[in-house]
């Protein structure tokens, strides 16, 4: 799954497709919610700085809770 992706463009995209961002932590990474129910795992991770390296884990989480469908919407979004 070779597609580069910067921060913006990813909460853009996890947004449209109905995620939300928790809280206003400290850490070194912001917190998307899902809205499916049941979901495992129930959020994903998005470092804060702009470079983002981990592009593939981000997708396979999406897989992981909505399958390829989920995995084309957030990429028709980006």
């Amino acid at each position: 799954m070779g597609i580069n992706f910067n921060r913006k463009q990813c909460v853009h995209s996890l947004r449209k497709i109905g995620f939300y961002k928790s809280g206003s932590g400290r850490g070194n990474h912001d917190k998307f919610i899902s809205l499916i129910k049941n979901s495992n795992p129930p959020f994903i991770m998005v470092p804060r700085h702009n470079n983002i390296h981990c592009q593939g884990r981000i997708l396979q989480q999406l897989k992981l809770m909505g399958g390829d469908s989920l995995v084309n919407d957030f990429m028709k979004n980006l």
